[in-house]
C-alpha cells in the first residue's frame, strides 16, 4: 500500500526520528506550499544568481554510504534549508527532494573524515557531477545520465549556497538517527535474541529475577530484565540442573549491558534530534559558516557505537557457547528420543557427526560476525582518541563518530542473527528429532488399546518428556526463525510435518550453502530497517505484555497510601491550619509541582543533591520542587509582586533516605506562610512567629517550644572563634535536613548529643583546630528565656555585643521579643544559639518548633531571607516565612486520634455522613432517593443504600460501623401516614416526624454533632 507522502516544511509541524526512518524506508516527501514560498521570497532574485565555476571532475569516490544513510542525510540537509534563513535558492530544496522522490541518491563517499567532505560530493551532485546509484537496484550509473532518466535538473550553485550545503552535520545526523531509532528496535530484538540463546544453554538466569535486578535499580537494566523474563516466562529450559550451562557470565550480565545500551540510545537521541532541529543560515564573510558544530554528537554516538560493540561482544560469547555444545546436545537428544535401543544409537551416531559439521560451519561464520565487530571496535577506538586530544582539533569527528556508531550497529545485526540461528538448531537438537507443537502432542497420547489408563503403568514408566518446553515468547520467536531460516530453501508453503526434518538438514549434512542462505534469510528477518522485524516485535510486545510476571504491588520507597481515616484526620490538620493562615489574611497560591532545573539548583547548599530531576525530553531540563519557598521567590520575581502575604500548602520531592517512622519521606506535603515586601524591621517576622505559636496551639499536639535564633549572629560567632569565612556554611550545614558526611553540621546535633561528641565531629571531620572548637562550644551552650539570655549577650564585655554583626542581630532579636510579648507569643519561645538552619537562602531570623519528649524532629521551621527573591530578577524582596511540616503533625494527630478512639472502644470515623436514608420492604429505592436528595439540598451530609431492597440489619449495621448519628427509617406503614421514624443512634430512641418536616428537623439536630470524629458505639454494634 503506498505510503502518505511526509510533508516537509509545514508551519508548527514536528519531525520526529520516526518521520526520518519511514523516508530512508523509502516514503516520498513533498514541500508544503507555505515553506516553498517563503524560501522563495528569501532568496535572491533570479536576475542575481550566479553560478560559481564547475570543476570538471567531480571528488573521486571509492565506496559510498549505504542508501539508507545517504536518504538521512539528504533529508536532514532538506530540513535545515526548508526550516532555515539561509537564501538558497528554492530549485536547490527541489532538487534535494527530487534526488529522494526518484530513488536516484548521490554517492557520498564512505570513506569521509567529516561532514563536509561527505557534502562535498553533494555539491559536486547539485551541479551534474560525480556518481549515482538507484537504490532499489543498487547499480551504479553517471549521476548526469541518472539525472536524465529520472527527469531531473542539475540546479547548480552560487558560491554562497555550496557554503551553505557543505556547512552543518546532516550526514552525521542523519546516520545517528538511524543508529538511535533502529537501535532501539535492534536492542528489543536482542532481548529477545538473548532469552532464546539462554534457553539454548539451559543456563542460569536468577540474575534476571526482580529482587536481584532492582537491588541496583538501573532503569535500563529493570526494563531489558523484566523483558526477558516475560519471555522466558513458563519455560523449562533455563535454570537447568542437568545438562545446563550453569551460570555464563555473557548470560548473568545480559541486563545490565542491554540496559546500558538502552540509557546510551537515550543519551544520543538528544544531540541527534537537535541536529534535526537545526536551520541553516547564510554564510558570513568570505562564505564563512556562522555556525559552529557542537562535540555533543560526537560524543554521544561514540558512546552508543561502544555500547552497540559491548552488546554484540555477549552475543558472540553465547554463541560461539551454543556452538561448541552442539555435539553434546545431540548426542543427549538423541538418546532421550523414543526408540529402540540400535535405533537409538545408529541416530544419536549420525547426530554427533552432523552437529559436528554444523559446529564448524557456524565458528566460520561466528569469526566473520567477530571481525566486524572487530573492526567497528577499531572505529570507535580511532573516535575515541580524537575526541580525547587535548590539543585543538580542526573539525570535530562528528562523522566518524556516526560511522562508528553505524558499524558497530551493523556489527551488532550480524552477531544477534548468527546467535539465533545457532540457537534454533540446539533447541532442535536438544529435541532428539522430535517434532514440536501438535506433533509432540500426537506422540504424547496414550496407546490405543488403552493399556496406557492404568496408573501403575503410568508410574513404571511415564516416558521421555517429548519436545523443549520454551517461554511463551520465545516460543513464538523460534516458530518464526525457524520457518524464515527453512523458508529461505524451500519455494512455497511448508508442511507441518516436514519442519522438524528440514530444521535439522538445516546445514547438518555436507551442504554449506545451506547455512549460509539460512543465516542471510535470519539477518534481512532480524534487520530493523527491513519491512519484517517491526511486525514479529509487535506481536512479541503483545506476549510480554500479556505474560509479564505477576508481582505483589508495591509502593515505592519513601511514599505511602492513605486509608479513609487518615485522610479524615489529615483534613481536621489542613483545615485548622488553613483557618489560621485565613485569620491573618494570607492569599493562596499555587505553582507547578516541576521547575526548570536552574531554577532550584543553587538554592539549597549540599541539600542539592537531593532534588529529582526529570528524564530529558528533548526539551527544557526539568526537576520536581525541593520545596515551597524557592517556587515562591520566583514567582514573586517573575510577576514583579512587591508585597504579599500568602500560604500555600502542596506536595515536595526530596532523594532523601526516608525514616518513615519519624516523618521522613520523598513526597510529603509542606504548609508554607509568607510574607514578602519592605516593612519596619522585625514586623512581618514577629507575625509568622505569632501564625506558628496559633498553629500548635490550635493543632493541640502537646508541650512544644520554639527555638529562635539568627544567622547573623550564628556568622559572627563563628568570626569571634576564629572559623574561616569560607568555612562558615560548611560548620553550620544543618544536620537534620542533610545526610551524614564529610560536611554535615555539627552544631546543630546539640539537643541530640553531647558537646564532646559534637566537637569531636567538628575537630576530626570538619578539619576546625581545637581551639576554633572550644571557642564555638562557649558559645552554642547558651540557651534560655529570650530576654534572660539576650541581656546576657547585650552585656557589654560580652564578644557577642562587641562585634558589629552580632551586635545589630541582638538588637533585632529585642525588637522581635518585643513584639511577640505583646501578642501573647512569647511563652514557648528559647533563645538557642545552638540553631542553625542550613538551607543557604537565610539571611536573618530563623526558628524551628519541636515538640517535647517526642522523637520526631522538628514539626515547623523557617526564617527570613531576603536575597533569594533577587537572585531571580536582580530586584531585592525581603521575604520572612515559615513551613508546617505537616507529615509528622499528622505522624502526631493519628496517634492522638487512635489512642481516644481505643480508649473510648470505637474507631476513627471515615466519613462525615450524619444522616441514613433506610427502608423496611421492597420498592423503596426511588423514595430513599428523594428524601436523600431533600437533605442534600438543605446542606445535610446524608447516604441511602444502593441494593434495591437492603435487610434492616445490614442498614443498621452499616450506620453503626461509620458512626452515624441519625437514622431515617420508613415502611409501607409510615408511607400511609405520611410520616418517617427519625431515630437517635447515640440516645438509642426513635420518634415519628411528619415527612414534610423531616428536613427542618434534622437541620437543627445534626448541628450538634458536626465535628465528631470517633465511632463509640462500633464495640456495641459488635
Amino acid at each position: 500500500m503506498a505510503h502518505k507522502a511526509f510533508i516537509v516544511g509545514g508551519a508548527g509541524s514536528t519531525v520526529t526520528l520516526d518521520d526520518i526512518v519511514r523516508v530512508v524506508h523509502g516514503n516520498e516527501i513533498a514541500l508544503d506550499h507555505s515553506a516553498s514560498d517563503r524560501v522563495k521570497k528569501e532568496s535572491p532574485p533570479p536576475k542575481s544568481f550566479q553560478a560559481e565555476d564547475t570543476p570538471v571532475h567531480a571528488p573521486a569516490v571509492e565506496a559510498c554510504l549505504d542508501p539508507q544513510q545517504t536518504r538521512a542525510a539528504l533529508l536532514y540537509k532538506l530540513l535545515a534549508l526548508i526550516n532555515g534563513r539561509s537564501k538558497v535558492r528554492l530549485a536547490v530544496v527541489e532538487a534535494l527532494a527530487g534526488f529522494l522522490n526518484s530513488g536516484l541518491l548521490p554517492c557520498l563517499p564512505a570513506g569521509a573524515t567529516s561532514d563536509r567532505q561527505a557534502l562535498s560530493s553533494l555539491v559536486a551532485a547539485l551541479q551534474g557531477l560525480g556518481t549515482a546509484w538507484y537504490a532499489s537496484s543498487g547499480s551504479l550509473c553517471s549521476l548526469g545520465d541518472g539525472l536524465g532518466q529520472a527527469g531531473l535538473t542539475a540546479p547548480g550553485l552560487s558560491a554562497a549556497e555550496r557554503a551553505v550545503v557543505e556547512d552543518g552535520q546532516s550526514v552525521s545526523g542523519g546516520t545517528g538517527a538511524i543508529c538511535v531509532q533502529a537501535g532501539k528496535q535492534l536492542l528489543a530484538a536482542a532481548n529477545a535474541v538473548a532469552a532464546l540463546g539462554a534457553e539454548a544453554l539451559q543456563a542460569d538466569v536468577k540474575a534476571l529475577d526482580a529482587d536481584v535486578i532492582e537491588a541496583q535499580p538501573y532503569k535500563g537494566a529493570v526494563d531489558a530484565a523484566g523483558d526477558m523474563r516475560a519471555m522466558l516466562e513458563g519455560s523449562r529450559q533455563v535454570n537447568a540442573r542437568r545438562n545446563g550451562a550453569g551460570a555464563l557470565p555473557a548470560v548473568t550480565s545480559t541486563a545490565q549491558v542491554h540496559g546500558a545500551l538502552a540509557e546510551a540510545l537515550t543519551a544520543a537521541a538528544a544531540p541527534v534530534k537537535a541536529e534535526l532541529a537545526t536551520v541553516a543560515l547564510p554564510p558570513g564573510k568570505d562564505n564563512q559558516p556562522q555556525q559552529a558544530s557542537s562535540p555533543a554528537l560526537a560524543s554521544a554516538l561514540s558512546a552508543l557505537a561502544a555500547a552497540f560493540l559491548k552488546t554484540a561482544s555477549l552475543s558472540l560469547r553465547r554463541a560461539y557457547t551454543i556452538g561448541e555444545r552442539l555435539p553434546a546436545v545431540a548426542v543427549a537428544g538423541s538418546a532421550a528420543a523414543p526408540g529402540a535401543a540400535g535405533a537409538a544409537e545408529e541416530s544419536s551416531d549420525a547426530a554427533q557427526v552432523a552437529a559436528q559439521q554444523a559446529q564448524a560451519q557456524l565458528r566460520w561464520q561466528l569469526e566473520a560476525a567477530g571481525s566486524a565487530a572487530a573492526a567497528a571496535r577499531q572505529r570507535v577506538a580511532a573516535v575515541g582518541s580524537k575526541l580525547a586530544l587535548d590539543e585543538e582539533v580542526g573539525e570535530v569527528p562528528s562523522l566518524a563518530a556516526a560511522q562508528a556508531a553505524y558499524t558497530a550497529f551493523k556489527a551488532l545485526h550480524q552477531v544477534l542473527a548468527c546467535e539465533a540461528l545457532a540457537a534454533v538448531v540446539s533447541l532442535r537438537l536438544q529435541e532428539g528429532g522430535r517434532p514440536a507443537g501438535p506433533a509432540a502432542a500426537a506422540a504424547a497420547e496414550p496407546p490405543p488399546d488403552g493399556s496406557g489408563d492404568k496408573k501403575k503403568d503410568k508410574k513404571k514408566d511415564k516416558g521421555p518428556v517429548v519436545g523443549v518446553a520454551l517461554g511463551k515468547g520465545t516460543q513464538l520467536l523460534r516458530a518464526f526463525l525457524e520457518s524464515v531460516a527453512v523458508g529461505s530453501k524451500v519455494d512455497g508453503a511448508i508442511a507441518d510435518g516436514d519442519l522438524e526434518a528440514r530444521i535439522l538438514s538445516l546445514s547438518l549434512g555436507d551442504r554449506s550453502d545451506d547455512l549460509h542462505s539460512s543465516l542471510r534469510a535470519v539477518a534481512a528477518a532480524l534487520d530493523p530497517l527491513g519491512p519484517t522485524l517491526a511486525r514479529q516485535l509487535a506481536a512479541l510486545r503483545a506476549v510480554i505484555e500479556a505474560n509479564q510476571v505477576r508481582r505483589k504491588p508495591k509502593i515505592p520507597k519513601g511514599a505511602r497510601d492513605f486509608m479513609p481515616d487518615q485522610m479524615a484526620i489529615r483534613e481536621v490538620a489542613f483545615n485548622r491550619i488553613i483557618s489560621v493562615f485565613k485569620r491573618h489574611g494570607a492569599v493562596s497560591i499555587d505553582t507547578p509541582v516541576f521547575e526548570l532545573r536552574e531554577t532550584l539548583m543553587g538554592k539549597y547548599g549540599e541539600d542539592s543533591k537531593l532534588i529529582y530531576d526529570l528524564a530529558d525530553q528533548g526539551g527544557e531540563l526539568l526537576s520536581l520542587r525541593y520545596d515551597l519557598t524557592v517556587p515562591f521567590a520566583r514567582y514573586v520575581a517573575q510577576n514583579g509582586i512587591a508585597n504579599i502575604k500568602r500560604y500555600h500548602i502542596a506536595k515536595v520531592y526530596r532523594r532523601d533516605q526516608p525514616q518513615m517512622n519519624r516523618g521522613r519521606f520523598r513526597e510529603f506535603f509542606q504548609c508554607d506562610f509568607d510574607i514578602a515586601g519592605s516593612y519596619a524591621t522585625m514586623v512581618p517576622d514577629s507575625e509568622v512567629v505569632k501564625v506558628l505559636v496559633e498553629i500548635l496551639d490550635d493543632l493541640g499536639l502537646g508541650e512544644y517550644e520554639v527555638k529562635l535564633n539568627h544567622r547573623r549572629l550564628l556568622d559572627a560567632m563563628l568570626d569571634i572563634a576564629g572559623v574561616p569565612p569560607q568555612k562558615f556554611r560548611r560548620v553550620l550545614r544543618c544536620a537534620v535536613l542533610c545526610c551524614a558526611g564529610p560536611i554535615c553540621s555539627a552544631i546543630d546535633k546539640l539537643d541530640k548529643e553531647p558537646w564532646e561528641a559534637v566537637r569531636a565531629e567538628m575537630v576530626d571531620e570538619k578539619g576546625l583546630p581545637p581551639a576554633v572548637a572550644d571557642r564555638i562550644g562557649q558559645f552554642v551552650v547558651l540557651r534560655g528565656r529570650p530576654h534572660e539570655l539576650l541581656a546576657t549577650l547585650l552585656d557589654a564585655e560580652h564578644p557577642l555585643a562587641q562585634h558589629p554583626d552580632s551586635k545589630a542581630a541582638l538588637e533585632e532579636l529585642g525588637q522581635l521579643f518585643g513584639f511577640l510579648d505583646s501578642m501573647g507569643a512569647l511563652g514557648p519561645i528559647t533563645f538557642d544559639l545552638s540553631l542553625a538552619r542550613g538551607l543557604d537562602y537565610y539571611t536573618g531570623v530563623i526558628y524551628e518548633a519541636v515538640l517535647k519528649g517526642a522523637n520526631v524532629g522538628s514539626i515547623a521551621a523557617g526564617g527570613r531571607y531576603d536575597k533569594l527573591v533577587g537572585m531571580f530578577s536582580g530586584k531585592e524582596v525581603p521575604a520572612v516565612g515559615v513551613s508546617i511540616g505537616i507529615e509528622r503533625v499528622f505522624a502526631i494527630m493519628e496517634a492522638q486520634m487512635r489512642q481516644q478512639a481505643e480508649q473510648a472502644g470505637g474507631t476513627i470515623r471515615e466519613t462525615e455522613t450524619q444522616v441514613l436514608v433506610a427502608s423496611i420492604g421492597n420498592g423503596m429505592q426511588q423514595r430513599r432517593m428523594s428524601i436523600c436528595s431533600q437533605l442534600w439540598a438543605a446542606g445535610v451530609k446524608a447516604e441511602f443504600g444502593f441494593k434495591p431492597n437492603p435487610k434492616m440489619a445490614d442498614q443498621l449495621g452499616y450506620a453503626l460501623k461509620a458512626g452515624i448519628p441519625y437514622m431515617v427509617l420508613f415502611g409501607d406503614t409510615e408511607i400511609e401516614q405520611g410520616v418517617v421514624k427519625v431515630k437517635d443512634l447515640d440516645a438509642g430512641s426513635e420518634e415519628s416526624v411528619p415527612l414534610a418536616e423531616v428536613v427542618a428537623v434534622l437541620c437543627e439536630r445534626v448541628k450538634s454533632k458536626a465535628d465528631r470524629r470517633i465511632v463509640y458505639a462500633a464495640q456495641k454494634a459488635a
